[in-house]
């Protein structure tokens, strides 16, 4: 079920439907409020929109990556299963 949870982000008062709760919404609307600091202290001006399209972008990086990081150590347990398998087997 759907329910509406209340944020805050970029002093932007906004209101995200989710399944996960409370809880799970409110913490990754601070992880994106963080990381958009974050890219504010780091000196560059620029405004809301720019920010916002900064931290989508740093997240898709992240995002990405772990998604490489996991293909590789799947393949790498499939390997391994592969192998233990061939052992058990002869």
């Amino acid at each position: 079920m759907m329910k509406a949870v209340n944020v805050e982000i970029m002093g932007l008062s906004l209101t995200v439907a989710s399944e996960n709760g409370d809880e799970w919404v409110k913490n990754l609307a601070q992880t994106v409020d963080e990381r958009i600091r974050q890219i504010q202290a780091g000196g560059r001006t620029v405004n809301s929109i720019n920010l916002a399209i900064l931290a989508a972008l740093n997240f898709a990086d992240e995002l990405e990556r772990l998604r490489k990081d996991h293909r590789e150590l799947i393949e790498r347990i499939e390997a391994l299963n592969g192998r233990l398998s061939q052992a058990m087997n002869e």
